[in-house]
């Protein structure tokens, strides 16, 4: 197994039971923000970049690229009418091979269904009423699809998160969309359903955690989260089914100025979103991370270990059976996503 892990200078894969010594670095693509991994072909990765100084990211000549050998190389991909757009959100289909959904600046949605060679745009949510008021609060105010994922029940369904825009859905497969945004904070970061039950969904937000019983028609903040800036969004599954975020003390501009760094935790939810609990590291403790846990993914063939790519350069491998975490490496360049290879 290995780790291919997207920083904010290029890709770096691990061997997490080698030690944390990369297996290789490479600076092509210059610079990596999200990543998704094709549904049978475990090999083909999808990488989206960004250029985002204050994160540690600068996009190279493109913004989205994409690997046959599981991230050794990689080629351009970028659609012709996207060149100026900043990739930050990727999906690849659950249920059919070569179909990726891609997210970019200006709260743009693409789709190709050939591996990336071709591109088309979802139109439909470009007519969204009231997209003229969605923005961003850092210079140039530009709103972002930050979250794509697929109903774990029908790969027809999408939702999709924009930061800041609020919540979407797309019942026929990104032809039409409508709003999910009653009593939800606008600030989305991950959006998802519930493995078991397609009306629950769970919502990381700038302001904290929300969940939905209603299939995104109303929903509630969770309370007792001792941190309120939720991005990763995990769902777990097998007999231990929990759902995992971490939070951190406060938005990104806090995470460099502020001595604790990003001040963040892990939590997880063994009831359905309900109430969280912080994730003890080896010695028992939850200790808070100076490194914001930007996203989490589980390994395909061991439904008891997740893996998480830090914002300060750190990985981490998060145990189920024991509920607790551990360094994978450290000192990489700002780590923003990762894929597992089996």
């Amino acid at each position: 197994m290995r780790l291919c892990v997207g920083t904010a200078k290029g890709i770096v894969i691990l061997d997490p039971g080698r030690g944390a010594t990369p297996l290789m670095v490479s600076a092509d693509p210059p610079s990596v923000w999200c990543m998704a991994q094709d549904c049978t072909d475990p090999n083909l990765l999808y990488a989206g970049a960004i250029h985002n100084a204050q994160a540690g990211s600068a996009r190279g000549k493109s913004s989205l690229a994409a690997s046959d050998d599981g991230g050794r190389t990689w080629r351009d991909i970028t659609p012709g009418n996207a060149r100026d757009e900043e990739v930050w959100a990727l999906a690849a289909s659950p249920t059919r091979p070569g179909e990726v959904f891609v997210g970019t600046s200006h709260a743009r949605i693409f789709r190709s269904d050939d591996r990336g060679f071709g591109f088309r745009e979802c139109a439909a949510f470009l007519k969204l009423p009231g997209r003229d008021r969605w923005t961003f609060p850092q210079p140039p105010h530009v709103p972002h699809v930050r979250s794509i994922t697929f109903d774990p029940h029908n790969s027809d369904v999408l939702y999709v998160g924009v930061e800041e825009g609020g919540a979407f859905c797309s019942r026929d497969h990104g032809v039409s969309f409508e709003p999910l945004n009653q009593n939800i904070y606008a600030d989305i970061h991950c959006i998802a359903a519930d493995p078991e039950d397609s009306t629950r969904l769970y919502a990381t937000t700038g302001a904290g955690f929300y969940t939905s019983t209603t299939g995104g028609s109303s929903w509630t903040q969770i309370k007792g989260m001792s941190r309120s800036y939720a991005v990763p969004l995990l769902i777990s599954r097998g007999a231990s089914a929990a759902v995992y975020t971490a939070a951190a003390g406060g938005p990104p501009p806090t995470w460099t100025m502020d001595q604790l760094g990003a001040d963040a935790l892990l939590f997880r939810s063994v009831d359905h979103g309900e109430s969280f609990s912080p994730i003890a590291s080896a010695d028992g403790n939850a200790h808070p991370m100076r490194g914001m846990v930007m996203r989490l993914v589980g390994h395909p063939g061991n439904d008891q270990l997740l893996f998480g790519a830090l914002s300060d350069g750190g990985v981490i491998k998060i145990d189920e059976r024991e509920e607790t975490t551990a360094m994978v490496a450290e000192k990489l360049p700002p780590a923003y996503d990762l894929a597992v290879i089996p």
